[in-house]
């Protein structure tokens, strides 16, 4: 049992890890008019590509308004769901 518990241990650290490497990416908004991400510096194109994804599910593509920074490592980043 300690065996098992120590490896279930072992891999959530490296999942937190592995998750400190790589950007981080939230949505914070989502219509059929715009998309609003917080994002990491490291994570724009993963938001640029979740803000496609949300603006096809209604039949649009993205297009970037403005981008700025939080001056706490996240940028908040707003893309318009346009007409394809």
């Amino acid at each position: 049992m300690f065996s098992n518990l120590r490896m279930i241990a072992l891999a959530g650290s490296a999942a937190i890890a592995l998750a400190a490497c790589h950007g981080h990416m939230q949505v914070v908004s989502a219509s059929s008019d715009a998309v609003t991400i917080r994002h990491t510096p490291d994570a724009g194109g993963e938001a640029q590509r979740q803000a496609l994804s949300e603006c096809q599910r209604y039949g649009k593509k993205d297009r970037l308004r403005s981008s700025h920074s939080e001056g706490t490592n996240e940028t908040f980043t707003i893309w318009d769901c346009v007409p394809l």
